[in-house]
């Protein structure tokens, strides 16, 4: 019995002890080394659960303080985790395996298919949630800039606006050239709003991709390619964007909470002078707002910045998620609210989704989701220059005094109409509108609603353990709400005595449903197959009603009565039904042989209600893995080359082809025929056919130092023929124009993406250079053409916009090819010499007859991205620099400064005595309104384009992830955001990436567009 006490007693002392010495800290030292026992540096070791942690040195050692019965987790890229209980240990020596996953990341592809990174034959690049959403902005789009090659981004003006997406240059005349989107293998509803295409009064009624909530993104995947899209037939002509959203997992269960608010103020505004009063000659006179009066004190440009506020946009989401085996659910809702950096400019939106994933007897897989979205956008600023406040904020005397106008000083009361009209001395101003601009935010307003839900269900039935049957649904439908309120006393030229209204309710649906069969196997040893056969149906929708005054021609019956009841005369009233069908049968195949060849190809057959007939939509490419073939190596890890051809199409606008009427009813009653027929000769009708695509790429991923450092380079010839557009018929035809098929377009370019991922010291770091180049020629172009182009826009009163066929004159020799975005104006005349010629009557440089003269491209020549992200412990730093180098803008706001001179140069040639012209001294008054046209087509245009490179630090991301202090936080993290932070290099004197909308015919032209924006502001993300 007292030897059994003593044991026990012994036992029970050893325990505590064991206890003791597991609760203790131990130092752990030991070394790493790779696969050849070779020391690895620079890996990660850090004590599990904690931000304690450490690296190993140039010999691979290291040394660290650790619970004893706590785990260390060892992580050097290009190697696999490895995870490592210490158990008291004091030495503890690793060898750490190389990370094969990279070789079989699985990526999505068309319809949503997925396949390993090693056996696409096409280019394609990724971009995470995490990458979007680290400096967010309303709409997601935007994040994209700079993030990936061969994509160029046109952001819009203000909360809610459009964005323009390019991918490998633009490539149908006068249809849509943005990408098509598709969500979780889906196409997405095309429910843009109308954007203008003049200067005239602009509208940006929004876009579809806007709606999204980012946090809901788990991933974007962009097929720039035909090759990558060729599934998708006639929509994929302008590449695909993938969206991937967020579900449930299994095992995981967690709420998450974000919160983004960010500060935005106007930067690059208008350099003004300041010297010069109101008048002309010289001499004052304050009924004008022409600034050529006599020098002045007291001149200011404050209202520049007086009338803008700080904008702020405020994002908070939600999302819940959890899983077990059977079943997976998120849930998620967002609130975004913005501030504009204009009066009265608000938006909002509401994101509600919910996803819901459940297997049923262990064979069938339901996945069903509903996204619903409402958001509001009221008093969207338009630029140009009609309704625009940037016209008559710009263009504002410097010598008057702004205060008179602004605030609540905007209106008056007026005793003999009894009511309110506009306070502002400056009512007309040439063919424009100038209006006092806190009146035009306050009593020239628009409300854009919108309601949407997208809804989707989906089955895949597991027939065996490489067969399965999936068919899918999904319903969009969104309803849209136009309505502008226009008070009396608003300019006169635009609006009747009354006042105007307009209501325009739309609404867009988009019904599509798909069935895949799909196999993937391995046929034999050596052979492995991925196949899927499937159908789809889409049926889209379109109704729109539109009622309201018609400019200066009709009026209210009362003033400010704003109601389809006091509409009276030859208002406004059309309605639009339109539906269509497109159906297809398709089928691909990707075959590899040992893991290191691979064959892909694609055949789609399309039938569309737009065209009487079907078409066929083929693809095919081949991948080779050279270093299966090669000896292992530790400075090449990875090398493939690929190459692929394809064809895909652009649609047929609505109504176009011969089997399908359309008809107009007139005020009288009357219905009108149709005003625009397919071509036809004689009796004989010209079947019109979708614009077309073929386009062949090759490229090579190579991967170097154990995956550290990857190198991935595309070229790509694209040519789409068979162009769509109008042209005029002669007299007697029956109708005014002609749809005609008869034009060609070749995009051509390199994209290459260098990344490394290493580390330096303890931090790692992760760049990333995204490198483009897109040459765009007009290969060929109808003969039923009557002159030598094809007009995109001539009504700038400054620059055209057209297309030149090849040899054209109006290249003047400087290309043999024109391009699309190509620019055209007055420029001056030359000598033989290259000297100026000049008019012997007025003394100044004469011009060109015509302003048709070639003045360059507004696309630029190449695109270079730098993204970066530095993570040390718990602190994460990152940045992206973004370069567009090349192509020009023309500028019809900096034509009017002159003009009007309020310009710098202006004043500062008045500082100087006047202008030296050949030699003698020439008033600036003269000179500037010389070559400013009086701000008309008889402007010397080449003094208004100017190169549109520029240099700027597009984001900016400081975060910190808090140590854990409460069991119910997993993670919290802290980061200070910014965006457009600094412009380092321009030579235009504004911002050359503004815009006025994002219609293909507004490219390149800048005119009184609202000022780019530098944002700062904070973020905070909490999951619990």
């Amino acid at each position: 019995m007292l030897m059994l006490r003593r044991l026990r007693a012994l036992f029970v002392i050893m325990l505590l002890a064991q206890i003791h010495a597991m609760g203790q800290n131990v130092r752990v030292t030991g070394r790493v080394t790779d696969p050849d026992n070779a020391p690895l540096s620079g890996v990660s070791v850090v004590v599990s659960g904690s931000n304690q942690g450490t690296s190993t040195d140039a010999k691979g050692s290291y040394s660290i303080s650790a619970p004893s019965n706590g785990t260390l987790v060892f992580t050097s890229v290009g190697f696999g985790v490895q995870n490592v209980s210490i158990n008291g240990q004091s030495v503890i020596n690793l060898q750490l395996a190389t990370d094969t996953k990279t070789l079989n990341t699985v990526v999505v592809t068309a319809l949503g298919i997925q396949r390993t990174a090693k056996s696409l034959t096409y280019a394609t690049q990724n971009v995470s949630g995490e990458e979007l959403t680290r400096v967010k902005n309303p709409n997601l789009i935007n994040s994209l800039t700079g993030k990936a090659a061969g994509v160029v981004i046109t952001a819009g003006n203000g909360p809610g606006s459009s964005s323009r997406v390019l991918l490998r240059g633009s490539k149908s005349i006068t249809g849509n050239n943005q990408p098509l989107y598709v969500i979780d293998g889906i196409p997405m509803s095309n429910a843009n709003g109308p954007q203008s295409t003049g200067l005239a009064g602009t509208r940006d009624a929004g876009d579809a991709i806007s709606n999204l909530n980012p946090d809901d993104i788990e991933s974007l995947q962009i097929l720039k390619g035909a090759s990558a899209a060729a599934l998708y037939g006639s929509q994929a002509a302008n590449g695909v964007i993938i969206i991937t959203t967020k579900k449930g997992r299994k095992g995981v269960s967690a709420v998450t909470f974000s919160s983004t608010a960010t500060f935005s103020n106007p930067i690059e505004l208008p350099d003004l002078q300041t010297n010069y009063g109101q008048g002309a000659g010289g001499n004052a006179n304050t009924t004008i707002n022409d600034s050529w009066g006599p020098k002045i004190t007291n001149g200011s440009d404050k209202h520049l910045k007086e009338f803008f506020r700080t904008g702020h946009d405020y994002i908070n989401s939600v999302s819940v998620t959890n899983g077990n085996d059977v079943s997976q659910f998120y849930l998620s809702y967002s609130n975004t609210t913005s501030t504009g950096i204009v009066p009265e400019n608000t938006y909002s939106r509401h994101n509600l989704n919910l996803r819901g994933t459940t297997r049923l007897f262990d064979k069938v897989t339901i996945d069903a989701s509903i996204n619903y979205i409402n958001q509001l956008s009221k008093n969207r600023p338009s630029s140009g220059w009609v309704n625009s406040p940037m016209f008559s904020l710009y263009l504002f005397p410097v010598g008057d005094d702004f205060s008179k106008y602004s605030g609540s000083n905007y209106q008056r009361f007026d005793a003999a109409r009894n009511m309110y009209v506009q306070n502002w001395p400056y009512v007309r101003n040439e063919a424009s509108s100038n209006q006092n601009p806190y009146w035009i935010q306050n009593k020239i307003q628009n409300d854009e609603k919108r309601n949407r839900g997208i809804y989707a269900l989906s089955g895949r039935w597991d027939i065996t353990n490489w067969l399965n049957f999936q068919a899918r649904g999904t319903f969009d439908r969104a309803v849209d709400e136009y309505e502008q309120r226009v008070a009396a006393s608003s300019d006169p030229t635009n609006v009747g005595i009354n006042g105007g209204y307009t209501t325009n309710p739309y609404t867009t649906e988009q019904l599509y449903s798909d069935a895949l069969l799909t196999a993937n196997r391995k046929i034999k040893e050596d052979l492995t197959l991925s196949a899927t056969v499937g159908f789809s149906n889409t049926v889209n929708t379109f109704h729109s009603l539109n009622l309201g005054t018609n400019g200066a021609n009709t009026t209210l019956a009362y003033p400010n009565f704003f109601s389809t009841y006091a509409l009276q005369g030859n208002f406004i009233h059309t309605e639009s039904l339109q539906k269509r069908v497109s159906r297809a049968a398709f089928a691909t195949a990707n075959i590899g042989y040992k893991e290191t060849v691979f064959l892909d190809a694609t055949a789609r057959n399309e039938w569309a209600s737009t065209v009487g007939q079907s078409f066929f939509y083929p693809s095919v490419g081949l991948s080779y893995i050279l270093t299966q073939h090669l000896r292992p190596s530790n400075f090449l890890s990875f090398a493939k080359i690929r190459g692929s051809y394809a064809e895909v199409g652009n649609a047929l606008p609505f109504g176009v082809a011969n089997l399908n009427p359309n008809y107009t009813l007139a005020v009288d009653g009357n219905i009108n025929g149709r005003s625009v027929l397919p071509f036809f000769s004689g009796t004989d009708t010209v079947r019109l056919k979708p614009e077309r695509t073929r386009s062949y790429e090759v490229g090579a991923e190579l991967r170097f130092l154990k995956d550290r450092l990857s190198l991935n380079v595309t070229y790509y010839h694209a040519t789409t023929f068979d162009q769509v557009f109008q042209i005029g018929a002669p007299a007697g035809s029956g109708t005014t124009n002609f749809w005609i098929n008869g034009g060609t377009i070749l995009n051509k370019g390199v994209e290459a993406v260098l990344s490394y991922n290493g580390q330096i010291g303890k931090v790692r770091w992760t760049p990333t250079v995204n490198f483009s180049k897109n040459v765009n020629q007009i290969r060929e172009l109808s003969n039923l053409l009557v002159t030598d182009r094809f007009v995109l826009n001539s009504g700038f009163r400054l620059t055209q916009l057209f297309l030149s066929k090849p040899g054209s004159p109006t290249l003047a020799g400087k290309k043999a090819y024109g391009s699309y975005g190509d620019i055209f104006g007055r420029t001056y005349v030359k000598d033989d010499k290259g000297g100026l010629v000049y008019d012997a009557a007025t003394g100044l440089p004469k011009l060109s007859a015509s302003n048709d003269q070639y003045l360059g491209n507004s696309n630029p020549n190449y695109l270079i991205g730098f993204n970066n992200s530095f993570n040390y412990k718990s602190l994460v730093f990152s940045f992206l620099l973004d370069g567009r180098f090349g192509g020009q803008i023309a500028s019809s706001t900096e034509q009017w400064l002159d003009f009007k001179g309020l310009s710098k140069r202006s004043g500062d040639a008045r500082d100087a005595g006047g202008v030296m012209v050949n030699g003698q001294l020439m008033t600036a008054e003269k000179y500037f309104q010389f070559i400013s046209g009086k701000a008309d087509l008889a402007a010397a245009a080449e003094e208004y384009v100017y190169d549109a490179t520029n240099i700027r630090l597009r984001e900016l991301a400081i975060g910190f992830t808090l140590p854990p202090f409460t069991k119910a936080i997993k993670n919290l993290t802290l980061s200070l955001v910014g965006r457009n932070l600094a412009i380092f290099y321009k030579k235009a004197p504004f911002d050359p990436e503004v815009s006025i909308t994002t219609a293909n015919a507004l490219q390149g032209v800048e005119g009184f567009s609202m000022p780019s924006q530098r944002s700062i502001g904070a973020s905070l993300k909490v999951t619990f």
